[in-house]
């Protein structure tokens, strides 16, 4: 069994980016806060390790060839199998170099006292439950400004710098103070998973308008099967419906807001349109029971029995559920629907944050090569690779148009080429700026789905928190 992903920006989405356990929300804060050794605000500019090979057009970063590289990689739903290639190729370039390799869902419990020690790994894949606060090891000093990497030449896209061959935006959950700190790798495309087949059995159309999806879920009720179900245990999922749909019923203004945390954030009108919708799948008894008690696995593995007919999910739920998936189940993926007519976005308009975050420490031994296998990472080849292995697309423009083998990667780029020709939507930032924040809102989500709160209570808890982050001395503050 995995452990589960968050939303980054979600998204994994960054979830990717989160806590395991939301009860012990203020105990995990505590533990990440402490992750780094103390030191100056804000990470390095440039590499601080020079070059101790040739610098050329080939090798743009002075790797040393005969350097050992160290890599930490988050072992969950993607497994590892795609670093393990991606580490290969750096071995076709540096033959003598020796690669440490770490797979593991345990990152907290691996770093931390090496952060602490000064002794980091050289790059690491900072996802899953236990990861690492970002914002934190960014305060402190911790993480490299990957600017470098940006502007050197890409490895298998001619006459273009790595900057250029990635996707409008897909830098923009570790951005900080304008800088970025990371290359968030994967392309989660968050939406409403559906198994096309099932539909088209039952002559069910998937629903463009709130109104739609209620009707729908009168139909499959009477066919024996819940319209929805989400990760009971993880209710974040249900926060990357929330927020699109929050989005493109009030514009990414709204989202700006709550980032922002301007006064009443939380309880401008299309946040509480948006919770009142929610809490109708409730009421009304759309979602399957049992939901609530059910872990991320539990959830997807019930939706690809015909348990449930939509599950919330990001790009990585085919490899989640691997051999558990039935043979003749045809996944496919639409956005969140329209609340109604008034919405400012169009239903095409769908979240597609880049999550599953690559960080360079700014202490690492080998810096010209950690920089170099992101580069390596962000090839075409390397892109591919990762796409063929789990069935989600990556940050690199064009690099997954000719890949037409599987179903999920079809769907997933039909949606993305969709989005891409109506205003984008933002992706959230207090997720990551404001890990306490993003933690209440996730669980009075949950509540606000199978226990008391009602929709004005779930927004005014929320509310609450963010209250006291916007008057914590103690948390740095961003604007976007």
């Amino acid at each position: 069994m995995t452990t589960h992903r968050t939303h980054a920006g979600f998204d994994r989405r960054d979830f990717l980016r989160r806590a395991a356990y939301l009860a012990a929300a203020a105990g995990s804060t505590s533990l990440l806060g402490a992750c780094a050794t103390g030191g100056g605000g804000g990470g390095s500019t440039v590499p601080t390790t020079k070059p101790s090979g040739k610098v050329d057009p080939d090798n743009p970063f002075g790797v040393d060839p005969k350097a050992p590289l160290d890599v930490v990689i988050f072992k969950g739903g993607f497994s590892d199998e795609y670093a393990k290639y991606h580490q290969q190729m750096y071995k076709r370039r540096f033959p003598e170099a020796e690669i440490k390799h770490l797979g593991t869902q345990e990152i907290t419990a691996q770093l931390q006292p090496r952060f602490v020690n000064g002794t980091p790994p050289d790059v690491f894949d900072n996802s899953g439950a236990q990861n690492l606060d970002t914002a934190t090891l960014v305060n402190q000093g911790q993480l490299l400004d990957i600017t470098p990497l940006l502007e050197a030449p890409s490895l298998d896209f001619e006459g273009k710098t790595v900057g250029e061959t990635l996707i409008e935006g897909a830098l923009d959950p570790l951005i900080f103070d304008g800088k970025p700190y990371g290359i968030p790798y994967a392309l989660n495309i968050s939406g409403l998973w559906y198994d096309a087949k099932l539909f088209r059995e039952n002559e069910w159309e998937f629903p463009k308008t709130w109104d739609e999806l209620m009707a729908l879920g009168e139909k499959t009720k009477a066919a024996g099967i819940p319209v929805w179900t989400y990760q009971g245990q993880y209710p974040q999922y249900m926060l990357s419906v929330f927020n699109p749909m929050v989005q493109k019923h009030g514009g990414n203004e709204v989202m700006r807001n709550i980032d922002n945390l301007e006064d009443g954030a939380w309880l401008q009108d299309a946040c509480k349109d948006v919770a009142e919708a929610l809490h109708e799948l409730k009421v009304r008894g759309f979602i399957m029971p049992g939901t609530a008690g059910l872990t991320h696995i539990q959830a997807q593995v019930a939706w690809a029995q015909h348990k449930a007919a939509i599950i919330p999910c990001g790009s990585w739920l085919k490899s989640e559920l691997g051999s558990q998936l039935p043979e003749d189940f045809e996944m496919a993926i639409a956005p969140t629907p329209s609340l109604d007519a008034s919405d400012k976005l169009p239903f095409e308009a769908v979240p597609y944050s880049s999550g599953e975050s690559f960080l360079v420490p700014s202490k690492a031994k080998n810096i010209p090569g950690a920089l170099e296998y992101l580069r390596i990472m962000l090839s075409k080849e390397g892109a591919q690779k990762f796409a063929e292995l789990t069935y989600t697309l990556t940050i690199v423009d064009g690099a997954h148009d000719d890949q037409t083998l599987d179903s999920v990667l079809v769907s997933s780029l039909e949606l993305l080429n969709a989005a891409r020709e109506v205003e984008r939507l933002d992706s959230p930032k207090y997720s990551t700026w404001y890990r306490p924040l993003y933690e209440e809102a996730c669980a009075a989500l949950g509540v606000l789905l199978t226990g008391d709160l009602d929709p004005m209570g779930f927004l005014e808890r929320v509310q609450k928190k963010a209250d006291e982050v916007k008057k914590d001395p103690k948390i740095k503050k961003f604007t976007r």
